[in-house]
């Protein structure tokens, strides 16, 4: 592949949801995962191993990760804290970002993450994966077709039945 249609380097950081990611990346015809990170060294073995991963591309630091693997894209999948923090990171060192959902804290995170790869000319998504399964392109199908009328309320309620997040 020339360099225009040379596959994506991933890396993802934080491998409780991350291992999703990874999954993913690891089927994508145009992605090539390269690396992963996790604070917890148990973790990163074993998640390391269950994906056939090389320990040489196993970090425990994402400022280690991303100065060595020059990555084009990185997934964050971290605690909600951390977001912020580390989508700046990898974007400014040179990473389109795939954060999990929520986004940050707060507005004026979130404003900062979107501030800074406007400012990087980088791409910045939020994983909200469910808006695209589909039993929400259904529901949105009979939404555009007025089958449901004027809406006026909704309510929801989610139960999270993978152990996410864990430990």
């Amino acid at each position: 592949m020339n360099e225009v249609n040379r596959k994506l380097r991933c890396g993802v950081v934080g491998l409780g949801i991350g291992q999703m990611h990874i999954s993913n990346y690891q089927s994508c015809p145009y992605a090539d995962l390269v690396a992963i990170c996790d604070i917890n060294p148990v973790r990163l073995k074993d998640v390391g191993d269950k994906f056939k991963i090389p320990e040489e591309k196993r970090y425990i630091s994402i400022t280690e990760m991303l100065a060595k693997e020059h990555l084009d894209v990185c997934s964050i999948a971290v605690p909600n804290h951390l977001h912020k923090p580390l989508t700046i990171e990898a974007l400014e060192a040179g990473c389109h970002v795939l954060c999990e959902k929520p986004m940050a804290m707060n507005s004026a995170e979130a404003q900062e993450m979107v501030d800074t790869a406007k400012k990087l000319g980088k791409r910045l998504m939020i994983d909200f994966s469910y808006r695209t399964s589909e039993q929400s392109v259904a529901l949105k199908k009979a939404v555009d077709d007025g089958m449901l009328g004027e809406i006026y309320y909704a309510r929801t309620q989610w139960l999270r039945r993978r152990g996410a997040p864990s430990g």
